[in-house]
């Protein structure tokens, strides 16, 4: 059965012309054509881009972007429709364009040629990233009714494209919002059509079978993320055809959200409808969307609480020396907490990153440490920071492993709660930079880790050269950390380098969080989510300055917030503005803090760095009584090499100050 899908009734513009123009240009649009073209007839058509740009915004700039199509059912309408949704996304950061297409009443044309426009609009918008400020992978399309239905085709309809366009650049957007889309023109189940008139007047309406602009019919996994707003009483595009679209995307393994309004019928989204409550919640939740797939900062609130300083690198009582060796380098200590909750184990190199490995183990909670302990010979011969996880096979046996990393990869392990060593032994044909920032346990099965690690080229392959670009890396494991399979891409990039990942887990134990220093020093620090135990991840965004910098490892305490130490390193424009810079630090707050993009609560110095940003690369633990003993190395004698510290603090500590 076909399901029929009526126009939004005629507004009575026939043509974009020069009135259009100007008050695209009043309202603070910058006007680009984006397409130079054909009507039905032949006579030439140009094809406007009206762009808003952020207050700030530079050429330079590498910003989201969306572009919106306008409703009208694919004969008429005008991109006005989509102006202070434009305006309200440049005010949050976006380059924010409505676009013009070719319609039945102007030009002439059928559907077909109003989805070859779409496409259009985003392989341009990709073509010209650099000019317009943009950054080319992230990009979304968004629009309304049949504007809707373009920008779905767009996201999920492979070909028809205008011919001659260089298809090498893809026309599919990064995301899509879509409001009360036109998504099903064709049967599915056995729903029956809801005008035999209209439908039967379909395929000509559409240039083509309707099939094939049929935007369900075409989901695949590639679908991009998918926002839907859709007012239940929808007459004239109704609510369980996009109810369907959802459930088609999520069977594909698609994230589509649909954002349902009670009462309301088509169209309901526009500003200036009604008291425009509608508008103001769609474009909040477009907001929460677009930041969650990191497109958009999080929203700051004047209203937000201010974020607290602490200054404890004078406390010399919470400080107990690790080691310290005269004349010799000590830096990048990881460390482990037994089950007991007071055996501490610690590694660290005789070197900056690389260097024979120093083994030592503390029987009270890191209030005192052992002196050197033995380790295998070829521990010597690491050749950068190592790393040790707490690890337990499917049958329940315990391990503790130790990371080492650069070409290849390798692993020691040990049985007996650190008593006895292997040697380090490769793990594949494959290496990387500071393997791992962390081993998870998950929740697919026993003994089933994740860990990741990045690589700039040169260290991935045995023959690998430095490249611009950065890759984020995943490996899972299945026999409790003993075997690793071979390393996947999570993220990469030439501009923003994203590496030395973190992870916390959140309370519920249903989502994953990495933090991720950015070493192009262009932007703040970033954050991924995955919902599906690490098998995919959502867009990287960028956290607030005060939870910027490298190395983040976090725990939470008893009450449920989170402790992260890392060091104090900020994009190079905004350091003048950092107190700490360079120094050992903790923030305090909560997971909700990490996923709204809030500040959180503290700000604290740890240890005061004496040489440049030679410090922190931090093991942090929890005792029993709920005592924070974080570990590091730096620079803490001025004129001296760096030496291992810990810092033994409690949150309600933080709190009294």
């Amino acid at each position: 059965m076909l399901i029929a899908l009526i126009a939004i009734p005629d507004s009575g513009l026939q043509a974009q012309d020069q009135e259009t123009e100007t008050k695209m240009r009043d309202a603070g649009a910058a006007v680009e054509v984006y397409k130079t073209t054909e009507d039905a007839e032949g006579a030439p058509v140009s094809l406007n881009a009206y762009v808003f740009y952020p207050a700030d915004h530079k050429p330079t700039d590498r910003r989201s972007a969306i572009v919106f199509f306008f409703g009208g059912g694919w004969k008429n309408g005008t991109p006005n429709q989509f102006v202070e949704h434009c305006k309200y996304l440049a005010s949050r950061g976006m380059v924010a364009m409505t676009a013009d297409y070719r319609v039945l009443n102007r030009q002439g044309t059928k559907a077909l040629k109003c989805v070859a426009d779409g496409k259009s609009a985003v392989r341009w918008i990709r073509q010209q990233a650099d000019r317009l400020g943009v950054d080319p992978e992230r990009i979304v399309a968004g629009g309304g009714s049949a504007g809707g239905h373009v920008a779905a085709c767009t996201g999920v309809i492979k070909g028809l494209d205008e011919s001659g366009e260089n298809t090498s650049v893809s026309s599919r957007p990064d995301a899509l919002a879509l409001f009360n889309p036109a998504v099903v023109l064709a049967g599915i189940d056995d729903r029956p059509p809801l005008d035999p008139e209209k439908v039967a007047g379909l395929p000509e309406r559409m240039g083509t079978d309707p099939k094939a602009l049929s935007p369900i019919h075409h989901i695949g996994a590639e679908a991009p993320p998918t926002i839907i707003f859709h007012g239940k009483a929808d007459a004239t595009v109704p609510y369980w055809t996009v109810q369907e679209y959802c459930g088609a995307m999520e069977k594909a393994g698609g994230d589509c959200e649909l954002v349902g309004f009670e009462g309301q019928g088509h169209g309901f989204f526009n500003h200036g409808r009604g008291d425009n409550s509608s508008y103001e919640t769609s474009i909040r939740q477009l907001d929460r969307f677009l930041v969650k797939h990191g497109f958009l900062e999080p929203p700051r609130s004047q209203d937000s609480p201010r974020l607290t300083t602490i200054d404890l690198s004078n406390d010399v009582d919470r400080q107990v020396i690790v080691d310290r060796e005269p004349g010799q380098y000590l830096g990048h200590p990881t460390t482990c907490l037994l089950e007991d909750g007071k055996t501490m184990l610690c590694v660290y190199p005789k070197g900056h990153g690389r260097g024979g490995i120093v083994y030592k183990r503390s029987d009270d909670g890191g209030l005192t440490w052992s002196d050197r302990l033995p380790t295998p010979e070829n521990w010597s011969t690491s050749k950068e920071v190592p790393t040790l996880h707490r690890v337990i096979g499917p049958d329940g046996t315990k391990r503790i492993i130790m990371w080492s990393g650069l070409y290849p990869a390798r692993l020691a392990v040990s049985e007996n709660d650190g008593l006895d060593w292997s040697p380090l032994k490769p793990v594949g044909n494959w290496g990387g930079i500071v393997v791992m920032g962390f081993v998870e346990a998950l929740q697919t099965g026993p003994g089933h880790y994740l860990a990741m690690f990045h690589d700039d080229g040169r260290f991935f392959a045995a023959d690998g050269k430095r490249s611009d670009t950065f890759t984020l890396y995943k490996t899972f494991s299945t026999d409790g950390g003993l075997t690793w399979s071979a390393p996947q891409s999570v993220y990469q990039s030439s501009d923003v380098h994203l590496c030395e990942p973190g992870c916390i887990r959140s309370p519920d134990g249903k989502r994953l969080a990495v933090l991720l220093r950015e070493n192009a020093r262009r932007k703040t620090s970033h954050i991924i989510f995955s919902d599906d135990e690490g098998k995919t991840w959502s867009s990287p965004r960028e956290v607030p300055l005060a939870l910027t910098g490298d190395r983040h490892t976090g725990k939470y305490t008893a009450d449920g917030r989170l402790f992260i130490s890392y060091r104090c390193q900020s994009p190079v424009q905004s350091r003048k503005d950092r107190v700490f810079e360079g120094d050992w630090v903790g923030w305090v707050g909560t997971w909700d803090d990490l996923v709204e993009g809030r500040d959180g609560q503290y700000f604290v110095r740890l240890g005061d760095n004496t040489k440049g940003a030679d410090t922190a690369y931090p093991g942090v633990e929890v005792l029993p009584d709920d005592t924070i003993v974080t570990t590091t190395y730096g620079h803490w004698t001025k004129g001296e090499q760096p030496y291992i510290l810990s810092v033994r603090l409690k949150l309600s500590e933080l709190d009294r100050r």
